[in-house]
């Protein structure tokens, strides 16, 4: 049914307050449950939903306002001390609050959905007249699968009484009236990612920069004018070269403004796994305390829309696989509960972002032993490995350890795709493990995917761009230096053996016939591997904008995009990731396209 409001600023300001409120709901109902005696959370919770009841009620939205109706009395006999705050308790009330974000996406979606809201509702209401001691011990009692809380004695209404089930009895009779629908997914994202709310000082930093710009745009058209009209060459020599250097300035302030005004605190993404760490440890008998750490950390929104489903793998992936039982962890002189950090810091110009747990760690000879069994890999490859390139297998398609498969992992992806999409965000991913003590993920992500530093060369005649965050040094280096080991040219670098891509032949560039006794290596790195990238010249930094190659040349192996230089040319960008294979060694590489 189509909704019909005559006053639509009216609605959109309903929406805007309603999500935001809905968005922080489940984090504070996760810490109430860990807290349940913070007397200042439980009323803001209380306060919350009492807010949606009111504004939805006074719209008209009856099915929002029965649900909130319930949901309000239950946490005001909690605020009261009538009840006590249990997990059985909670799961009926996040249950509930589901249900509100669900009609509330309906809402904004333009069309009311009658939905099955009676089965929340009956088990919402015999905690509506029941003692803390009748709900602590219903709390307690083992139900039976889909079957809602005992029926309290003396209902609030005739009602209630209908709603109100036996634990002996079957399921709610759906009204007839009612078109069953899907429920939105727990902790579905209400917000609208298509719009950003933005500091008003920023806007004004904003404002007063475009100003500036104005002035030089003004200064310029001047000196246009002036040159026209036969001024002294020299004159105006030193006169442009003044407005360049101060358009300069200005347009990297107002670039500087704009970035900022794309950014987020990266708690937006963190928000909702109190939530999903909650669930899965109950569904998985495991006993688990999140820790979060710099949720105020910022990145561009481009990004953030990005990292939240690869977080969720790791997360699930580090309550699956890490932490171990509560009595796996007792016998291994663990303390019951297990920890999950996730945490997020600014390291140059990239954020990093750790998922890191202090359970079981990862098993070396376990992912090798695996991955020989499903013939990911060959016993000669495996023979070559050292221990990091072994843990790194977890990232090939359709590896898994999981004996069986369940509705949390074992499916055979996971992995792959959280590494996909991190080198999508020209990100990396990394793995520290001890073995009986835990393991850590650590993503490394760009600030932004729009401009970047990069490290102009040329190959040849062609110029290339190297994003200069991957770049570790450049050398100038005679060519007797190079050797053969094995089919691979490498150059003995310190302490170490580098192994070296002329990118000339990979990207099959024309020979120029440039004197071939000495060249420039560019040492790139993608996590612990190091490359040295074999070009002409080197031309210097300059910042770029990334421009998209189009679908049809969006899968360049070793090619991240391009840019247009100073000069109107078009710069290919380099994909050390893709050159390096982002984690992978080669060997690896063939027998997963194998």
């Amino acid at each position: 049914m189509p909704i019909d409001c005559e006053d639509q600023e009216l609605l959109e300001g309903f929406l805007a307050e309603t999500t935001e409120l809905l968005e922080k709901l489940d984090d504070d109902l996760v810490s109430l449950e860990k807290s349940p005696e913070d007397a200042e959370l439980m009323n803001r919770i209380f306060r919350s939903i009492h807010t949606v009841k009111g504004a939805s009620s006074f719209l008209g939205f009856d099915l929002l306002v029965k649900v909130t109706h319930k949901t309000e009395d239950v946490l005001n006999r909690l605020r009261k001390g009538e009840l006590v705050v249990t997990p059985e308790i909670m799961d009926v009330i996040l249950e509930a609050v589901d249900l509100v974000k669900t009609l509330v996406a309906d809402i904004k979606a333009g069309e009311i959905v009658e939905r099955d809201i009676e089965s929340t509702i009956a088990k919402l209401v015999p905690y509506l007249s029941m003692s803390a001691t009748e709900a602590t011990v219903l709390s307690a009692a083992p139900k039976a699968e889909g079957a809602a809380p005992a029926a309290a004695p003396q209902p609030e209404s005739a009602q209630a009484a209908v709603l109100q089930v036996a634990p002996a009895a079957a399921k709610l009779k759906e009204p007839a009236a009612q078109k069953p629908a899907a429920p939105a997914a727990k902790g579905e994202e209400l917000a609208d990612n298509s719009t950003v709310r933005v500091d008003v000082k920023r806007l004004d930093d904003l404002m007063n920069q475009v100003g500036e710009l104005v002035l030089e745009r003004n200064r310029m058209i001047q000196l246009h004018s002036d040159y026209q009209s036969g001024l002294d060459p020299n004159g105006f020599a030193d006169d442009f070269g003044k407005l360049s250097k101060r358009l300069n300035f200005v347009t990297s302030e107002l670039q500087m403004q704009v970035l900022k005004m794309r950014m987020l605190p990266v708690e937006k993404v963190f928000k909702k796994f109190p939530r999903i760490v909650r669930n899965l440890a109950r569904d998985l008998g495991k006993e688990v305390d999140l820790q979060i750490f710099g949720e105020e950390t910022e990145l561009d929104r481009s990004v953030v829309d990005e990292i939240g489903d690869p977080l969720i793998h790791l997360i699930r992936n580090a309550l699956d696989h890490g932490l171990e039982t509560p009595d796996e962890r007792l016998a291994s002189g663990k303390p019951r509960m297990g920890t999950v950090m996730l945490s997020a810091a600014h390291e140059g110009n990239q954020i990093v972002i750790s998922i890191k747990d202090n359970g079981r760690g990862i098993n070396p000879d376990k992912i090798a032993q695996k991955a020989l069994d499903k013939g990911l890999i060959t016993e000669e490859q495996l023979a070559v490995m050292g221990s990091r390139e072994i843990l790194e297998l977890i990232f090939l398609p359709g590896f898994s350890t999981k004996e069986q498969t369940t509705d949390l992992s074992g499916r055979g992806v996971g992995m792959d795709v959280v590494r996909t999409n991190i080198r999508k965000l020209n990100g990396i991913i990394e793995i520290k493990n001890e073995l009986g003590h835990g393991s850590e993920f650590i993503l490394k992500l760009p600030l932004t995917l729009a401009i970047i530093q990069s490290l102009l060369v040329e190959v040849e005649r062609e110029v290339y761009s190297i994003p200069l965050a991957s770049v570790i040094e450049t050398m100038r280096v005679d060519q007797k230096e190079f050797h053969m080991i094995g089919g691979q040219e490498v150059l003995k670098l310190r302490d170490s053996v580098l192994p070296l891509l002329r990118l000339g032949r990979v990207f099959s560039c024309a020979d120029a016939g440039h004197d071939r006794s000495t060249c420039y290596v560019v040492i790139v790195g993608v996590a612990e591997k190091r490359v040295g990238l074999v070009v002409t010249r080197l031309l210097g930094q300059q910042e770029v904008a990334i421009k998209s190659l189009g679908k049809f040349l969006a899968n360049l192996p070793g090619i991240g995009g391009s840019t247009i230089m100073g000069d109107g040319r078009v710069a290919l960008i380099v994909d050390p990731m893709g050159l390096i294979g982002g984690g992978e060694g080669t060997g690896v590489r063939k027998s997963a396209a194998a």
